[in-house]
């Protein structure tokens, strides 16, 4: 059964608290909290509230796009983090460090990226 678009935010919002209770639940059996006296809650607090925010809007959004369950809902907000991480990815020029480096490297007649004594494989 399809669900309205608020009901798509709220899934997805409740996605993004499920990810973040696993995180925390991993923070507070190691006994190590991510700040300390100097180091305030505030900058902490505020990126929760990004994630909880990216989930529900992402949601929102893929719901606005036709018939969704709450099942998917749910999926698109414990997955938003990813999702943006990969769309970003696709805009040229965006680089987010996580791709190897091409230095040193070349492209051939088709476009691919060889490096300097590597055998093409096609």
């Amino acid at each position: 059964m399809p669900v309205q678009l608020w009901q798509c935010v709220m899934w997805g919002v409740f996605g993004g608290v499920a990810v973040e209770g696993l995180e925390w639940s991993a923070v507070m059996r190691r006994g190590r909290w991510p700040w300390n006296k100097r180091l305030r809650a505030g900058p902490i607090i505020v990126s929760v509230l990004i994630r909880l925010g990216v989930g529900g809007v992402l949601a929102g959004a893929v719901g606005a796009s036709g018939p969704m369950s709450q099942l998917s809902a749910l999926s698109v907000g414990i997955a938003a983090p990813l999702i943006i991480e990969k769309m970003a990815q696709q805009i040229p020029g965006a680089e987010s460090g996580n791709e190897p480096s091409t230095a040193g490297a070349e492209r051939d007649g088709r476009g691919a990226v060889t490096r300097a004594g590597e055998a093409n494989a096609l």
